[in-house]
């Protein structure tokens, strides 16, 4: 095997390995994310975390076909690259790139705080997990001639003012909804370019290994 087969070859294990650590690392910010989101944004956390399995199950059958040499297995495996892409450029540019984290916290506020003033405690989860209370402050509750409920205090202090959460729910989902979406963003830039490098190594490789097979005839 010569020189530049054997960087190529390398140079193809290096950009699989990035590319399973890319689809561990979706795996994991998805997972994280899933309970900061509504059935809409689960519903794309969900296709991420399946997304990275199968990245991740991708690069590990292309690190096999570099180290084996095996032309059949590299073009398999740069046939499912160019899926992969295509899924992830599509996905990226017709969804992620349209997301307001913003625009869908007050949606999701809006429509919680509305379902509270029905009757419905819909504001208890946001306001446990983020430590929150009302859509801006607590203020929000006496407004609207309602008992602050008790998800709105710390450390269980029910009753005691000084310990209602000073900070209200909508700034708080907005923070959120942007860092998810940062990190979504990051990700997926990420993972088309390595993919990208990937492919195009394969394609390499596999055409090299094909070469030195037809030399070795003779």
């Amino acid at each position: 095997m010569g020189c530049a087969t054997a960087t190529i070859k390398y140079t193809t294990f290096l950009f699989n390995t990035l590319c399973a650590l890319l689809g561990i690392g979706t795996i994991v910010v998805n997972c994280l994310a899933l309970n900061n989101y509504t059935d809409e944004g689960r519903i794309l956390c969900i296709f991420w975390i399946v997304l990275g399995a199968i990245v991740f199950l991708v690069s590990f059958f292309g690190c096999c076909g570099a180290i084996r040499q095996n032309i059949c297995l590299t073009w398999t495996y740069a046939f499912f690259l160019v899926i992969l892409i295509t899924g992830n450029a599509i996905l990226h540019f017709g969804y992620i790139s349209h997301i307001d984290g913003e625009t869908k916290a007050h949606k999701d506020i809006d429509m919680a705080w509305q379902l509270q003033l029905n009757g419905t405690d819909a504001m208890s989860h946001v306001q446990n997990t983020l430590g929150c209370c009302g859509k801006v402050n607590s203020t929000d509750y006496t407004n609207a001639n309602l008992t602050i409920p008790d998800s709105c205090y710390s450390n269980g202090n029910v009753g005691n003012a000084t310990f209602i959460y000073p900070d209200g729910c909508l700034y708080k989902l907005i923070a959120v909804y942007e860092a998810a979406e940062h990190w979504i963003t990051i990700f997926s830039w990420s993972t088309l370019t390595v993919e990208a490098v990937a492919f195009v190594s394969a394609c390499i490789l596999a055409i090299s290994f094909r070469n030195q097979e037809r030399r070795s005839r003779y």
